[in-house]
């Protein structure tokens, strides 16, 4: 029976909602199969951590089921209490997502009136510009270098003219390079009193171990930068699934202000368990983060050996220069099997974004290159 359904006025919609670009999810292992009728799959596109879950916090999440019936913890504290304990940052200071991404839009949400500055890079994770357009702010996206690094000069000037928020991951994604402790010091000089400078560390726990990554906190505090720095447990933690995120704060009382915005009970209780026992699951977190240096290597170099041109990467992916309409390769792929990551934005058209994977994933997505 055809429903009919009431004509609803574009005006209801605000300019700058209806305005607003979709960010791609990609495709899911069911549709690739019944599409194309096949049973082997490499999910490659979505970053996700090959070794699956931790025992610590697949027992953490199977103990709560008994309290479902139960609303979770609004504050998160046994979360928040040793998530205090591994970063030295101070409860009041922590405040959890539904993932980063739930923060970032609540920073955006909170800070960001019509007109608004926000400078941030390009290619960038997409909601770093979706989120600050959603409440008409006016984004300036400075362009990485030929390399695909970050243009520290560049970057720097545009911040000298004054914006509101300063917004940037680091691991960049989707290039996997990354901004230096020297480098990010320089920024800093450039920030103007009234911004709030946001670093999305969704790939912090890879990248931690290089003498190129910077201590971000303490860089912002011995210059007296106003910041937030967003991490995940979706990806070295492999909690995807689990939608838990969170920001640390330079402020308690901005931290305060995000904190009054979010839904009351945001981070369910199987996320809170979870993300709770991963942070004691050192070992999980080790051989995760060992394996992704050696097998990023290992694809990275097969690639170069190809002829490919590779991002170098300090996370758990790589992006390359496919040669071609990265949408044509992507359909390609997912003939054969394997979802990955096409690039869309003006001038990365035929980039790649290729998540580090099982290894025999890894060689899946090999093979179907050739």
């Amino acid at each position: 029976m055809k429903i009919m359904t009431p004509h609803v006025p574009h005006t209801l919609i605000k300019e700058s909602v209806a305005a607003l670009p979709r960010y791609s999810t990609g495709l899911s292992e069911n549709i690739v199969r019944k599409r194309f009728r096949i049973d082997r799959i490499a999910r490659l596109a979505s970053n996700e951590n090959p070794f699956g879950t931790g025992q610590l916090a697949k027992q953490a999440a199977v103990e709560i089921v008994d309290e479902l019936w139960k609303y979770s913890d609004p504050n998160a504290s046994v979360l928040r209490q040793e998530l205090s304990r591994k970063t030295g940052i101070d409860q009041q200071c922590i405040v959890t997502g539904n993932g980063s991404e739930e923060l970032i839009s609540l920073l955006c949400r909170a800070c960001l009136n019509p007109g608004d500055r926000v400078v941030t890079v390009q290619p960038s994770f997409p909601l770093h510009e979706i989120n600050p357009l959603e409440h008409g702010a006016e984004v300036a996206a400075v362009a990485m270098t030929r390399d695909l690094e970050f243009d520290i000069e560049r970057l720097g000037e545009e911040v000298e003219k004054g914006c509101k928020l300063l917004l940037f991951s680091n691991p960049s994604n989707p290039t996997g390079s990354i901004i230096d402790g020297d480098q990010l010091s320089a920024v800093c000089k450039a920030v103007q009193s009234g911004t709030l400078v946001v670093v999305d560390e969704a790939y912090y726990e890879y990248a931690k171990e290089s003498p190129k990554y910077p201590d971000s906190l303490s860089i912002f505090q011995n210059n007296g930068i106003s910041n937030v720095v967003l991490r995940t447990f979706s990806k070295a933690y492999a909690l995807a699934g689990g939608r838990v995120g969170y920001g640390l704060f330079s402020d308690p009382w901005l931290a305060e202000r995000i904190d009054t915005l979010r839904t009351p009970f945001n981070v369910n209780s199987f996320g809170q368990a979870a993300a709770t026992a991963a942070l004691k699951d050192i070992e999980h977190l080790r051989l995760t983060v060992s394996y992704n240096e050696r097998e990023c290597a290992r694809v990275t170099g097969e690639l170069r050996q190809r002829g490919f041109w590779v991002v170098p990467s300090f996370a758990n992916f790589v992006f390359f220069d496919s040669g071609r309409n990265s949408l044509t390769v992507a359909e390609e792929f997912l003939k054969k099997g394997v979802i990955v990551k096409p690039w869309t934005a003006f001038g990365y058209e035929n980039f790649l974004r290729v998540t580090i994977g099982s290894r025999e994933d890894n060689d899946l997505f090999l093979d179907a290159l050739r």
